[in-house]
C-alpha cells in the first residue's frame, strides 16, 4: 500500500470547510477510511443529534504505555476575512501552504496521520492513540465528552501530544476561560425624563468597570501576562438616543491561572452583580455560560517535555506557558499528562490567508517520527 505524504492529506482536510457551527462527519469519514485501511481499531463518539464526531483510533499492542496524538477538527469562519485564495483549497505561495486549518490545526492532523501510517504494528511494544475531536474552538466541547471516558480508561497512554500552533515549542502550561453572556433589563422611559426609567446600558457599563477592576491579584511570572485576564467582547443595547435603554447585552470572558479556582471567582463576580442591582432598584439580570474550559498545569507535563526536546532540531527549544487555551486541560482531567507542540504560528491562526511554513511542516515532521518511534518501543 502507498504511504500517503502529508501534503495530500492536508489538501484533502482543508477542502472539508469544518466550520464549527456545520458537521465535521465527511472528515471523519476520510480519515477513518485512512486509518481503517492501515490497520487502526476505531471507534466514533457522536454528539447529541449526530452531527458531529469524536474519533479514537488505536493500533499495536494493548495495555499502559504508548502515547495519543491528538487535535481539533473544526476551524474558525473565514467569512469577512479578505482572503486572496480560496481558503478551502490548499495554495502554496513563497515556501508556506495556505488554507484554513493549515496551522490551526489540520497542518498537524495531516502530519499525525502520515507518521501514523508509517507505524509498522509488528513491532511497536507499546500502543500508538490518535484522537480527533470536534467544536474546540467553540468550547472544547468534543473533548468535554471525552473525559470522563478517558479518565476510566483502565491503560492511560503515558502522555499526549497536541499538536496546536506553537511555533515547535513545548508548552507544559496554559490558562484556563470562562466566558459568559449577561442579558440586562431596565425600565424605559423618555430621555428628557431618566429620573422614570433604569438604564440598562448604564448598569452594563458599571459591571464592566467593575468586574475589571475587582479580577484576583494572583500572579504566575511563567505567563504573559502573569495574572488573570477580563475582556469584554461584545456589549449591544438600546433601541435610540431619546431613550433609556430597556435592555443591553455583554459577553465577557474571564481567563484564569490553571491554580486559579474558577468557581470561587466567578461567585465574587456574581456578588458584584448583586450588589449593583441593589444599588440600581429595576434592574434584572440573567447570564448564561458559554464556555468553561480548565487551564493545564505544568506538573507531570514538565518531565515529558523534557524528553521531548532532545528530538527538536530547532534552535533554542524551550518549555513554556501560555495565555491562551488548548484541550489539554481535559485530558490532564482524565489523568493523562499533556503537552502542547505543533509546527504553526499562533499569529497564524484564525487569520485571513492563514499559513503554516513547510520548512517547519518538514522538521515536525522528523520530530514526530521520531516520537512515535521511542515511545512505541519502551
Amino acid at each position: 500500500m502507498n504511504q500517503p505524504d502529508y501534503r495530500t492529506i492536508l489538501q484533502e482536510l482543508v477542502a472539508f470547510p469544518t466550520v464549527s457551527a456545520d458537521s465535521n462527519l465527511p472528515l471523519i469519514d476520510y480519515v477513518e477510511g485512512i486509518l481503517d485501511g492501515r490497520g487502526y481499531r476505531t471507534e466514533r463518539r457522536y454528539n447529541e443529534d449526530g452531527t458531529k464526531a469524536n474519533l479514537l483510533a488505536c493500533i499495536g499492542p494493548e495495555g499502559t504505555g504508548g502515547i495519543a496524538l491528538s487535535g481539533h477538527t473544526d476551524v474558525v469562519p473565514v467569512s469577512g476575512q479578505d482572503w486572496k485564495t480560496d481558503p478551502f483549497e490548499l495554495t502554496e505561495t513563497d515556501g508556506h501552504l495556505i488554507g484554513r486549518g493549515t496551522s490551526d490545526m489540520k497542518g498537524f492532523i495531516a502530519l499525525a496521520l502520515a507518521a501514523a501510517c508509517a507505524v509498522d504494528a509488528g513491532k511497536m511494544k507499546a500502543p500508538l492513540h490518535l484522537i480527533f475531536t470536534y467544536d474546540e474552538e467553540t468550547g472544547c466541547h468534543g473533548a468535554k465528552a471525552l473525559r470522563d471516558e478517558l479518565s476510566a480508561l483502565p491503560d492511560k497512554p503515558r502522555f499526549v501530544l497536541i499538536g496546536e500552533p506553537t511555533g515547535m515549542q513545548l508548552v507544559t502550561a496554559h490558562k484556563g476561560i470562562q466566558s459568559t453572556a449577561m442579558r440586562i433589563r431596565g425600565k424605559p422611559a423618555h430621555s428628557s425624563r431618566p429620573d422614570l426609567g433604569v438604564s440598562a446600558v448604564v448598569y452594563a457599563a458599571r459591571v464592566v468597570c467593575a468586574i475589571g477592576e475587582t479580577l484576583p491579584l494572583d500572579s504566575d511570572a511563567s505567563f504573559d501576562p502573569p495574572t488573570a485576564t477580563f475582556n469584554v467582547g461584545t456589549i449591544r443595547g438600546g433601541e435610540a438616543v431619546n431613550i433609556i435603554p430597556e435592555w443591553c447585552e455583554l459577553q465577557w470572558e474571564f481567563r484564569h491561572l490553571p491554580t486559579q479556582d474558577p468557581a470561587k471567582v466567578l461567585k465574587g463576580l456574581a456578588q458584584i452583580v448583586d450588589k449593583l442591582s441593589a444599588e440600581m432598584p429595576g434592574i434584572s439580570v440573567e447570564t448564561r455560560s458559554l464556555a468553561e474550559v480548565p487551564g493545564l498545569e505544568a506538573g507531570a507535563n514538565r518531565a515529558v517535555a523534557i524528553e521531548l526536546r532532545r528530538f527538536l532540531q530547532v534552535p533554542e527549544p524551550h518549555v513554556s506557558a501560555v495565555p491562551f487555551v488548548t484541550e489539554g486541560g481535559l485530558f490532564q482531567q482524565a489523568g493523562i499528562p499533556a503537552v502542547i507542540c505543533g509546527p504553526g504560528l499562533l499569529e497564524q491562526a484564525h487569520q485571513p490567508d492563514e499559513r503554516v511554513s513547510i520548512t517547519s511542516m518538514n522538521d515536525y515532521a522528523r520530530f514526530l517520527s521520531q516520537v512515535i518511534s521511542d515511545s512505541t518501543a519502551q
